[in-house]
């Protein structure tokens, strides 16, 4: 019968398990690192030989850049060596800080409004941009027409 572990120490609990040869099982927790201009989606893995290893992809980039530590013998270890290495080597570093995206700027809106009437204006018919459910149930107007 196995020793009796602690729910919560999972490296015993994993160490416990039974499995066929050649496979291997490991825990892995998920977080947020938050820098003032990257967010970055992290990755901790803990082995079952209660070693431990950490991952981070940032979020929301065009570019795709994967960080990783070595494997460690704690999850601080891991964790701050990720950190680190996002320090020395973030996004920030190498490509810089993230331009603001552009407002939606009013003029470009009224740009295209005006258009729409100038098209209205020059056919001589007011063109109902949605179809209403009255224009669906119409039989003498089918909806392909709008």
């Amino acid at each position: 019968m196995p020793e009796q572990t602690s729910p919560n120490d999972m490296a015993a609990v994993m160490a416990q398990l039974r499995m066929p040869e050649g496979c291997n099982i490991r825990r892995k927790e998920t977080f947020e690192y938050l820098t003032p201009h990257y967010t970055y989606n992290i990755e901790l893995f803990q082995n079952a030989d209660n070693t431990w290893y950490a991952i981070a992809i940032p979020r929301d980039s065009d570019r795709l850049v994967v960080y990783g530590s070595s494997v460690l013998s704690s999850a601080h270890l891991a964790l701050q060596s990720l950190l680190d290495k996002i320090q020395r080597e973030g996004m920030h570093q190498l490509f810089g800080n993230p331009e603001p995206e552009d407002e939606f700027e009013e003029d470009e809106f009224e740009d295209s409004e005006s258009e729409d009437y100038e098209l209205e204006a020059e056919s001589g018919e007011t063109a109902s941009p949605v179809a209403t459910s009255t224009d669906v149930d119409d039989p003498d107007h089918p909806i392909d027409e709008y």
